[in-house]
């Protein structure tokens, strides 16, 4: 067996034979490419590995010759139930030049693809990218007791090295906000669960036995999350922070972190994205950019913001890019330069460039869910089923959504008792109703995935229903009508209220980053607006719509955003919300409004109703983790694919040609404004009101496609109906729903009937308005008000 062709992870020993008179080493040509390696075997748990490797020396050398362990390298590998270690055994083999030239005739499985390489032409065939691993060259060392001149491979972080062992354990994996790659990874949303993900499917299912990732095997993967392959060469020398020409895995997930559509650019992660942009356009690895590989970064920033890519285009931005730096186009710039030009805004758009085609975890998702479909990588590795498959299998509609077909019912794990008045009471198990369950039955097999999502739901235990038996006990002892009297909280402690609503915000963040951003509903759906905080509204519609649990409705509820501010109780209308998001991530849907943002919350109330309610301390706690679930929330929604649902409004062409575009916007938004153009204008547009338009504005609106400078708000744009209809005949809409804009009715109709608008808070900031909801249902979209006392 050549190389390390294996069908997975498992025990392997390797040879590295020197020839002691000419310092040569002995090399084998890998099967698929060409990559050079040692001569490799599987080794069985259960025989000699000494014997093993001697019986493989024989073979090659033709006669006994002895061989001592070179380097032990010890490799964690995650398992479902429990991790395993496999070992990769390099054993040396010295020769002398009769030995040496009896291998040349080898028969067998290495016949014809055994290459003896001079110590001057290690480090060419390194710098050619044609070694399997740079390793190669640490064992020569150690194999020689020398140092190669002009080499110096610094040894990752990520693995442990005590003389001639080398361990990789669990600690690979990357965790905390301690050092600045750590918060890279931190605001790419790549958990720990995702990192094993991408160790155990990727890195060592290209690599292994290896210890690092070459340029081919890199290369394989690269292309398939939508990078074009002749970029490769390039974006695997900004990932090879070392200069060794191989990536550890920490190196690996670095760079992946660092083009994930989902990173935030912002902070220190928007620093590390731009050095590693800089390293990425500097083509002839100088440390700095002449002129014509600044003008690739100047193409790639007109194709994002879909501007002519012309030459004289490209050029002319170029020369009055440098004018803005104060540099001519003869001098060269430095990754200084190049981040400080940016800091200043004298270059903008780098949020939006140097992205894979598709995040890491919908490419692991896609892979595990397509296993049986022919892949690069081993597909023996499945991932764990997410929610919304059955039988692990997502299928695609026509339009892109997913939805579930040919699904399989089963009975569900708990009963539900119901009161006259409506009330749920008496959550039992199936199981425990002994004169409806036959024996049987308790036989049969149960979704363990489905019977954990009902215990979340039904089981008083579960830390979803601990913030809501809070909550419901808060708005009976506190004037939830009344926002002027005084705030208590009874027997409750405010402690355990506030760590049960942290962690509750944690678990939907997680849901909310694996949503798409634009998602896609199917009728009959409840559409809510504006909340502000008026739990007391909140409540009244749950009694009039869903007085059984969002769990137990028929009908999907969607809400628009500006769930906290300006209202007293914006604790309570979150945790309603995100409580019941975690126990029915299907049913309930919430989009992100202009008010999920931390600054608009500072000008506004949130944050001082947390740490009026809860202390400085643990107000800002919670408030930090309701907004780190603001973060990922989803930002557009359809339903049928005929209602396009948002907080703002319409969003300008030039941003949004289709409303696909909408699912490139980067998951993890703590700085909207900065990170996505698009899903900032989707929270912020206002439709153009009749009796404010003059001549200045309507040329405005002609001059650019319907939209105009947004002064009200201070930011984004209005659009008019020209605008609204283009933009709904262009993604075949019927429809726009939206909120953003208090109503009197509760609701407005706009724009020729295409638009509406919808307030589902009453008696906002002390007004008297109404507050109403949609009925999405059967082609009919219904006005449901609120009786206001």
């Amino acid at each position: 067996m050549s190389g390390c062709q294996f069908e997975g992870p498992t025990n392997v020993l390797s040879l590295l034979i020197y020839c002691t008179v000419d310092n040569s080493l002995m090399l084998t040509l890998e099967n698929a490419n060409s990559d050079h390696w040692m001569p490799s075997v599987k080794a069985d748990t259960n025989v000699s590995w000494a014997r093993l490797i001697g019986k493989e020396a024989q073979e090659i050398v033709g006669c006994k010759s002895p061989v001592k362990l070179l380097r032990l390298n010890k490799i964690w590998y995650p398992g479902t139930e429990r991790c395993i270690t496999y070992y990769h055994c390099v054993f040396q083999l010295n020769v002398d030049l009769p030995t040496k030239n009896k291998t040349k005739n080898t028969m067998g499985k290495y016949r014809g693809k055994i290459r003896w390489i001079a110590e001057s032409d290690l480090l060419g065939l390194l710098q050619s990218n044609s070694l399997k691993s740079p390793e190669l060259l640490e064992l020569y060392q150690l194999t020689t007791e020398a140092e190669l001149a002009n080499l110096n491979i610094d040894p990752p972080d990520d693995m442990i090295f005590s003389k001639n062992v080398c361990e990789i354990t669990d600690e690979i994996l990357v965790s905390g906000k301690a050092t600045n790659f750590q918060q890279l990874v931190e605001a790419s949303g790549i958990d720990k669960l995702v990192q094993e993900d991408i160790y155990k499917s990727i890195f060592i299912a290209l690599c292994f036995p290896a210890t690092y990732m070459n340029l081919r095997a890199f290369s394989k993967f690269i292309s398939e999350v939508g990078w074009p392959k002749p970029l490769a060469p390039y974006l695997f020398r900004c990932a090879d922070l070392a200069n060794r020409y191989g990536l550890s895995f920490r190196e690996l997930l670095y760079f992946l972190a660092s083009v994930d559509p989902n990173t935030g650019h912002g902070g220190t992660a928007a620093e590390l994205r731009c050095r590693y942009m800089f390293k990425y356009y500097d083509r002839d690895r100088d440390n700095v950019w002449k002129s014509e590989e600044f003008k690739h970064l100047i193409l790639d920033l007109r194709k994002s913001k879909k501007l002519p890519i012309d030459a004289t285009n490209v050029v002319k931005e170029t020369q009055e890019t440098y004018k803005a730096m104060a540099i001519t186009d003869s001098q060269t710039i430095n990754v200084n330069d190049f981040l400080r030009a940016v800091c200043d805004l004298k270059i903008r758009g780098t949020s939006h460039i140097f992205r894979s085609g598709i995040s890491i975890v919908k490419y692991l998702k896609d892979m595990g869910d397509n296993k049986d479909k022919s892949s690069l990588l081993d597909a023996s590795y499945a991932l764990p089923k997410p929610p919304g498959t059955v039988n692990g299998t997502v299928a695609e509609s026509p339009r892109g959504k997913m939805t579930l077909k040919n699904t399989d019912y089963e009975i569900a794990v708990h009963t539900v008792k119901i009161q006259r008045s409506g009330q749920a009471i008496n959550i039992d198990e199936m199981k425990e109703i002994q004169e409806a369950v036959s024996a049987t039955t308790l036989k049969q097999p149960i979704n363990e995935y489905n019977k954990r999502t009902s215990l979340d739901i039904f089981s008083q235990r579960s830390v979803s229903n601990e913030v809501l038996k809070g909550l419901r006990y808060l708005t009976t002892i506190n004037n939830i009508k009344d926002t002027k009297t005084s705030y208590t909280w009874g027997q409750l402690d405010p402690p355990t209220y506030a760590r049960n609503l942290i962690q509750v915000c944690n678990q939907v963040r997680e849901i909310f980053r694996n949503e798409p951003r634009l998602l896609e509903l199917s009728s009959p759906v409840y559409i809510m607006g504006d909340l502000h905080g008026n739990v007391a509204d909140l409540l009244y519609f749950e009694r009039t719509l869903w007085h059984i649990g969002p769990g137990l409705s028929p009908c999907n509820l969607l809400f628009l955003g500006d769930y906290v501010d300006r209202g007293s109780f914006s604790i309570e209308v979150i945790s309603y919300l995100l409580s019941y998001k975690l126990q029915s991530p299907n049913k309930v849907n919430l989009l992100r409004g202009n008010h999920e943002i931390r600054e608009v919350q500072k000008m506004f109330t949130f944050y001082k109703e947390c740490c009026l309610k809860l202390g400085e301390k643990l107000g800002t706690e919670v408030w930090n983790a309701a907004n780190n679930a603001f973060d990922t929330m989803p930002i557009a929604a359809t339903v049928d694919g005929k209602i396009f649902c948002c907080h703002g409004g319409a969003p300008p062409p030039w941003l949004c040609p289709v409303i696909t575009a909408i699912n490139d916007i980067p998951t993890v938004l703590s700085q909207p404004d900065n990170q996505s153009s698009l899903a900032w204008e989707l929270m912020w547009n206002d439709p153009v009101r009749p009796k404010t338009v003059n001549d200045k504005l309507a040329m405005e609106l002609l001059a650019n496609e319907g939209f105009a400078v947004n002064t009200r708000r201070g930011t984004a744009h209005i659009f008019s109906v020209e605008a609204l209809e283009r933009f709904l005949k262009a993604n075949q809409l019927t429809h726009l729903v939206r909120a953003h804009e208090v109503a009197q009715a509760g609701f407005q109709v706009q724009q020729k009937g295409r638009l509406l608008t919808v307030f589902s808070s009453s008696k906002y900031c002390g007004g008297n308005n109404d507050a109403a909801c949609i009925m999405a249902d059967q082609g009919k979209l219904r006005i449901l008000r609120l009786e206001t006392e």
